[in-house]
């Protein structure tokens, strides 16, 4: 029987699978190698949804990319893309139905299986109808995401305190006797952008880490670096200036054997904290929302 468009050949899926995870490799190699860890950053910032293979992958194939989308997705908002446009391959996850185990044909249960390489295109591949400006401010600037991320913190169960003299310290994350987090405290001195940074830094370790591995972590530790991710990609989604931000440490940490094991593990985990943040924030406080 004659292949159709709807069963590829599944030696050319395969081998298209291949190439992107090589893409992926070279890219998080490039990585390492040039310790540009914000540039991935400010890429996970736009595309916050996306894992942090495919924002790698994106990045790596198109790296000016600010919005993207599958070809029949563009069509549907009345955008067509350009003849001759290269597409960004980036990987789907493949979901199936799996029987249940005791044979009752009713019952049945989805899991992820695998996964299978898709083309996307950037808006710049684009033409056709303006689309509707995507809102990311917030009300009041600086000021609006604090309260915002005061509000998140408070609805995952951490209330945030204002508290002066710190020794020394801009903010910290207290944990409970099962290390639980339980509060998390910001210096007042500082200015509405140093809070909300702060606030959203301690945020992410008291999503990420437990309370052994965040009284143990030094500031220049894969924990210091994962929370301080997760604050700079709340802030730059935000619009907030990042300006100040170093991650120049990373070459120094993330070498050896398992070095792209290890970033991949971290930036999957400042993917998840950073985009639990985003969409609570904008589901409650973006403007228009």
């Amino acid at each position: 029987m004659a292949r159709t468009k709807f069963a590829p050949n599944p030696e050319v899926a395969k081998q298209k699978q291949a190439d992107a995870l090589t893409k992926l490799e070279l890219g998080i190699q490039e990585l390492l190698e040039s310790g540009d860890w914000q540039k991935y950053l400010r890429t996970q910032s736009r595309f916050h949804n996306y894992s942090f293979n495919n924002c790698m992958l994106i990045m790596a194939q198109c790296p000016h990319a600010t919005r993207v989308a599958g070809f029949h997705t563009w069509k549907s908002m009345n955008r067509r893309v350009r003849k001759g446009e290269k597409g960004i391959r980036i990987l789907a996850p493949i979901i199936r139905k799996l029987d249940d185990e005791i044979g009752d044909p009713d019952a049945s249960t989805r899991a992820l299986v695998g996964f299978r390489t898709v083309s996307v295109f950037d808006i710049s591949q684009t033409e056709g109808e303006d689309l509707p400006e995507v809102e990311t401010s917030l009300a009041g600037g600086d000021a609006g995401l604090w309260e915002a991320l005061e509000l998140f913190s408070i609805d995952n169960g951490v209330p945030v305190y204002l508290e002066a003299s710190l020794s020394g310290a801009r903010g910290y994350c207290q944990y409970d006797d099962t290390g639980k987090p339980i509060k998390i405290a910001v210096d007042p001195t500082l200015s509405a952008l140093h809070k909300a940074k702060t606030l959203a830094h301690e945020i992410g370790h008291s999503l990420l880490h437990s309370c052994t591995e965040y009284l143990g972590h030094s500031t220049r530790s894969e924990k210091e670096l994962e929370a301080e991710s997760v604050a700079f990609v709340v802030l730059d989604h935000f619009g907030l200036d990042t300006s100040n931000y170093s991650f120049s440490y990373i070459c120094s940490w993330q070498q050896g054997k398992d070095a792209i094991a290890n970033l991949k593990a971290s930036g999957q985990r400042i993917q998840q904290a950073a985009s639990q943040i985003i969409d609570w924030v904008e589901g409650s406080f973006a403007t228009g929302a």
